[in-house]
């Protein structure tokens, strides 16, 4: 799903820093600025080579770099350093935007300097935003993050609004899409922008800021009603950017919206639906057919392609895939390094970022044939995918690393670091030498991969499906154990003995009590762990409920370690009701005097030791009454806990530990029960 939203949302960010500076070159004429350059005086022509430079920045390198050097050279002779650190960075521009980032950086990078000296906090901002998006795209998470915070630390010295919301918007979709921090940091940078939107009536924004937020919320992964907070802000955003009739914000909407119901999604059984999820992106697909946009035709059905095979249309992925090849074929036939384009400078930029774009998309395809021919049994071309697929992605990741090494040299040349260069170069060796040993071995492993393949997924079809069915039984058996008829019938029966007898408050405390209890085991019947602090409550409700049925007959006291943080520290649910039930039923109440049952939690030794004891007539006595007294107890919850810790202990390192002991006194009689679990720290 993230892959799936990725895209657009960089196609979204790219063209709003590139509006940005459509406002510079709109107000600037170029012609204009040459005709006062005749006549100017040096200071005078210094700025407008400077303005000249900015204008041509976006479409025209040669003519940017031209004035730029102009610029520079009367500036470094006749002019303040603060007039060069401007010309640098405009000749930063110019490289940024021929997607050179090494010399971009080397631009960028003095012009910081003398930027802080004089103060100069819009241009630092600008600056930083700037160097921001080259780390961003060349995932250099650290970085980004840390310039995109500077650039609004400058903004809001500077006390530019405008500039501001746009380091919002950067910082919350790095944030966001390189893994960087909480979503609710996020989405807090998101409502600011959606503000700032609304204060200035900039119903574009305010859409895409309504997308963005939908699509943080969308990739929630514990909380269903936070998730589904997505649809709300896709759905305004949808109608906002309807009136607008702007096709290509459209079908990145649908593209998010079909990534919030694709079998991929967190949470999918809970919020996922295919069919929503296929029309999501066949809308997407029509809205990018009316914008004209290629990229986003090729995602949207190679997201189709992906649920055609999910769904065993094997016929129309194959087709679907066909159109997605030879759309970007023809893509990848535009000379995207063009360094003139005679429309406008904006999509200039689009090209040389869709470009990219399009090679991550190819990867994808490749992996969908592969897919594809493993589902129709034809191994051959499965091979010949998959071996398409990572000589694609290695090229991709190989050009990615060579961006991120001229970065490096860049820093290292402006801030004397040679230490960090060797440090990439020596990573890009070790990542060569694993890409030599991994092409090596995929050689040898294809022709096994073939035979075999069939037969594995065939063999782990099969287990995972006996899995499923054993675990379905098991949580069947507990939650059977846990809500007991005979408990929940005499419970019922004290509430109703209370209403009858108007005791109303007692009936309404019992009452809460028990709906509490109930919720819990109903709540914790579906999860391997929950908060100490959790079963504790459980365990209290349901000795309080015993308590009032067996009035006067027991005591109880829990206790928990002053080392253990019951908030953090997460145990399996339901352990002890069992045998907190079983010391009731069939130890205290064969009792003569009032029994007790004590309930600890230790820790020791990084586990927490958690005991039930009791002091009644004991297991062997127990099974005595009840032979005589022809009442036969078939208990289920030790074999069902025997059960639960089997499959618990396969996924954890250290084994939880279960013993019962049968206590007796100095004269050897049995004098009650306990039942112990170690169980091995688990912190959420």
């Amino acid at each position: 799903m993230i892959r799936a939203i990725l895209i657009p949302v960089l196609l979204a960010l790219q063209i709003h820093v590139a509006g940005q500076l459509e406002y510079d070159v709109s107000r600037h004429k170029t012609d204009s600025l040459q005709q006062q350059l005749q006549r100017a005086g040096i200071k005078e022509q210094i700025r407008i080579l400077n303005h000249l430079a900015a204008c041509y920045a976006p479409k025209s390198f040669d003519s940017s770099f031209m004035y730029g050097s102009q610029a520079l050279r009367l500036a470094e002779t006749r002019a303040s350093k603060l007039d060069v650190a401007l010309v640098k960075v405009n000749i930063g521009n110019a490289w940024y935007y021929k997607m050179d980032f090494r010399n971009a950086v080397l631009s960028y990078l003095p012009a910081i300097k003398i930027l802080e000296e004089n103060k100069s906090w819009k241009e630092l901002g600008e600056v930083c935003l700037q160097l921001g998006h080259i780390n961003f795209f060349i995932v250099r998470s650290d970085e980004s993050i840390s310039y995109y915070r500077k650039a609004i630390k400058y903004f809001q010295s500077a006390g530019d609004d405008k500039s501001l919301a746009s380091g919002w918007e950067a910082l919350s979709l790095a944030n966001f899409f390189l893994g960087y921090g909480p979503v609710d940091s996020t989405i807090i940078y998101g409502y600011k922008l959606l503000n700032y939107s609304r204060k200035h009536h900039d119903r574009y924004m305010e859409a895409k800021t309504l997308m963005e937020i939908g699509m943080f919320y969308s990739v929630e992964t514990r909380s269903v009603p936070r998730k589904q907070k997505a649809i709300p802000y896709c759905d305004s955003a949808l109608n906002l950017a309807a009136e607008l009739n702007n096709d290509e914000l459209v079908s990145i909407i649908y593209i998010n919206l079909g990534g919030y119901y694709d079998w991929n999604t967190p949470l999918f059984d809970f919020t996922g639906n295919p069919a929503l999820s296929r029309n999501c992106y066949e809308k997407g697909y029509n809205a990018a057919r009316k914008a004209g946009m290629l990229i986003l035709q090729t995602l949207c059905l190679n997201n189709l392609a992906s649920i055609d095979i999910k769904e065993y249309r094997y016929n129309q992925a194959g087709t679907t895939l066909d159109s997605v090849e030879a759309r970007l074929n023809d893509y990848l036939q535009f000379d995207w390094k063009s360094n003139t384009v005679p429309d406008s400078f904006n999509n200039f930029r689009k090209n040389q970022f869709n470009y990219f774009l399009s090679l991550r998309e190819k990867n994808t395809m490749y992996d969908s044939r592969y897919k594809l021919a493993i589902a129709q049994g034809e191994f051959k071309k499965a091979v010949e995918y998959q071996h398409l697929y990572y000589q694609s992605r290695d090229s991709t990741t190989s050009a990615q690393q060579g961006r991120q090494i001229e970065l490096l040299i860049a820093e290292s040349e402006a801030e004397k670091t040679d230490q960090k260069m060797r440090a990439l170069f020596q990573d890009n060796e070790l990542n060569s030498l694993k890409l030599t040993q991994s092409r090596f071995i995929f050689v040898i492993a294809g022709a096994m991969m073939v035979i075999i393949s069939l037969f594995l997924f065939l063999y782990f079809q099969r287990k995972r499906w006996k899995a499923e069915q054993n675990s379905i039984i098991l949580e069947q058996k507990l939650l059977r154990s846990q809500m007991n008829p005979h408990f929940i019938f005499n419970a019922l029966a004290s509430i109703q003995n209370f209403v009858v007898n108007h005791k109303a408050n007692e009936a309404s405390i019992y009452l809460s009590r028990f709906s509490q209890l109930v919720r819990n085991i109903l709540d914790n019947s579906t999860e391997e762990f929950v908060p100490l602090q959790k079963e504790i409550e459980t365990i209290q409700n349901y000795l309080e409920l015993q308590q009032v049925r067996y009035a006067g007959q027991f005591t109880y006291n829990l206790t928990v370690d002053e080392k253990i943080d019951e908030e953090s520290m997460m145990i399996p649910p339901m352990l002890a009701q069992p045998f907190i039930e079983n010391s009731i039923e069939h130890g205290i109440r064969h009792k003569e005097t009032t029994g007790h049952i004590e309930v600890c939690f230790h820790l020791e030794d990084n586990l927490i030791r958690f005991e039930v004891e009791d002091d009644g007539v004991g297991r062997e006595k127990s099974r005595e009454i009840g032979l005589k007294q022809k009442q036969v107890h078939l208990s289920l919850s030790t074999s069902i806990t025997h059960d639960r810790l089997t499959k618990l202990n396969k996924k954890l390192k250290t084994k939880i530990r279960f013993e019962i002991t049968d206590l007796r006194n100095n004269l050897g009689e049995a004098c009650g029960t306990r039942v112990t679990f170690g169980i091995p720290v688990v912190e959420r």
